[in-house]
C-alpha cells in the first residue's frame, strides 16, 4: 500500500503542524504503508496537508493533473483558519484567501478531516457542505513518551511555577498575557513564570526565565518542572502546547476566544479574559488541592498521539477499501 503525503516530514523543532506530519508518517511506516512525498506508480492515497504546491511538493493543481491517469481518493487535513492572522491584521483579505484555497480545493476531495469542531464550525459558516462528502473531527494528540505526568513538583515546591511554550514568535500567541504575567511577577516572589520558545519582539520582559526552543522530551522535562500552564493564545485551530502541557500533568490557564484550545481544555483549564481574570486564575491554582482537582480530569488517552494517528490511520484503510466507510470521532 503506498500513500503520498505532499508535505515532508522535520526532525526538529518546528511547530505543531510539522510535529504531526512526521509523527503520522512513521505511525504509517509501522503499520507496513510506504510513504512518499512525490507522485509515483500505483498510489493508493493521497494526504494533502496543503493545497498549494511548496517547491517540489505537489499541491491541488498537480493532484488534478495526476488523477487524469490515476483516478486515487483524496483526504484533506484542515488544520488552520485565517481569523487570527485577520484579526490581528496579518491577512487583509475579507474573506481571507486561506478560506477561498481550503474550500476550493476541497472540492475535489474525497474525505475532509478537520483537527476541530471549532474549524469545521468556521468553514461550515463559510460554505462548506457536509452533505456533498464525507468528513471527520480528528483532535490532535501528542507523543507520550515525550509527554507524560511526573508527580514532584507540587511536592518540593510551595511557589506557583507557570509556564508556557511556542516555537511561533506570533503576538497572537498571547503575548498581551505574557506580558501581565511578567509584570504580576515583578510583584510576587510566589509566582515564577517561564517562556519556552521564541519571545516575540516589541517588549523586553523583567521577571520572566525565557528559554531557547528545544524539542521533543526535553520540551516535556521542561514543562514537568511546573506545576501550571497559561496559554494566551486566540482564535487557534487546534494547537499542541497546551495538549503538550496536560499530558504533562498541568492545569491550563487559557483565553475566552483561544478557539479549539477552550474545546480541549475545558475539563482541566480556567478560562480568562482580562488581567483580572487571570490574578483569579492564579489565585485558584495557587492551592494545591485546587490544582489536583483539574488534573484528575485529565484524560491521557484522548490526549495521546497513539489515539490520533489510530484515527487517521482508520480513515485511510477505509477510504481505500471502500469510498463509502466513514470516520467519526470516538
Amino acid at each position: 500500500m503506498k500513500i503520498l503525503f505532499n508535505r515532508p516530514i522535520k526532525e526538529q523543532a518546528w511547530g505543531g503542524g510539522s510535529h504531526f506530519i512526521t509523527s503520522l508518517y512513521y505511525y504509517l511506516v509501522k503499520k507496513g504503508i510506504d510513504v512518499t512525498f512525490n507522485f509515483e506508480n500505483n498510489i493508493d492515497l493521497i494526504f494533502m496537508f496543503e493545497p498549494r504546491s511548496d517547491n517540489n511538493h505537489p499541491g491541488i493543481e498537480q493532484i488534478l493533473e495526476y488523477q487524469k491517469y490515476k483516478k486515487t481518493p483524496v483526504i484533506q487535513r484542515i488544520n488552520d483558519t485565517d481569523i487570527a492572522r485577520h484579526a490581528y491584521g496579518l491577512s487583509p483579505h475579507d474573506p481571507p484567501w486561506r478560506i477561498k484555497t481550503l474550500l476550493h480545493a476541497n472540492q475535489f476531495v474525497d474525505h475532509t478531516i478537520f483537527i476541530s469542531e471549532w474549524v469545521k464550525n468556521h468553514y461550515m459558516g463559510h460554505g462548506y457542505n457536509r452533505k456533498e462528502r464525507k468528513d471527520s473531527v480528528i483532535v490532535n494528540g501528542c507523543n507520550l513518551d515525550y509527554f507524560y505526568p511526573e508527580d514532584t513538583t507540587d511536592k518540593k515546591n510551595t511557589k506557583l511555577k507557570v509556564v508556557t511554550h511556542h516555537w511561533s514568535d506570533n503576538p497572537m500567541k498571547g503575548l498581551d498575557m505574557y506580558i501581565a504575567m511578567d509584570k504580576i511577577c515583578q510583584n510576587n516572589n510566589n509566582i515564577e513564570f517561564t517562556y519556552l520558545g521564541r519571545y516575540p519582539s516589541g517588549y523586553t520582559p523583567k521577571a520572566t526565565k525565557i528559554i531557547p526552543p528545544v524539542y521533543g522530551k526535553k520540551i516535556g522535562d521542561i514543562l514537568r518542572a511546573h506545576n501550571l500552564y497559561i496559554t494566551g493564545a486566540r482564535f487557534e485551530a487546534c494547537g499542541m502546547h497546551h495538549i503538550e502541557a496536560a499530558s504533562c500533568g498541568l492545569p491550563v490557564i487559557y483565553h475566552k476566544d483561544g478557539g479549539a484550545i477552550n474545546e480541549v481544555c475545558k475539563e482541566y483549564g480556567f478560562e480568562i479574559n482580562s488581567v483580572d481574570d487571570l490574578l483569579k486564575a492564579l489565585s485558584f491554582y495557587s492551592s494545591k488541592e485546587n490544582r489536583k482537582t483539574h488534573i484528575d480530569n485529565i484524560d491521557y488517552d484522548y490526549l495521546s498521539n497513539e489515539r490520533c494517528n489510530f484515527r487517521y490511520y482508520e480513515c485511510i484503510i477505509s477510504l481505500i477499501n471502500s469510498f463509502d466507510d466513514t470516520c467519526e470521532e470516538k
